[in-house]
């Protein structure tokens, strides 16, 4: 899949989750939009642990 994209849009970490969004834990909209702040903070440890080096 990397091969296809550029150096910087190459995919380099990833993570699956234990669920998936959902409304009622306020990750997503009642249209199914994600609520980013809601994701970054229901998910930092995860998303904190990517970065590092």
């Amino acid at each position: 899949l990397n091969s296809r994209f550029s150096n910087p849009e190459q995919l380099k970490k990833f993570s699956i989750l234990s669920r998936d969004f959902t409304i009622d834990d306020g990750e997503l909209t009642p249209t199914l939009k994600i609520r980013r702040k809601q994701i970054g903070e229901n998910w930092s440890s995860i998303i904190e642990s990517m970065y590092k080096d």
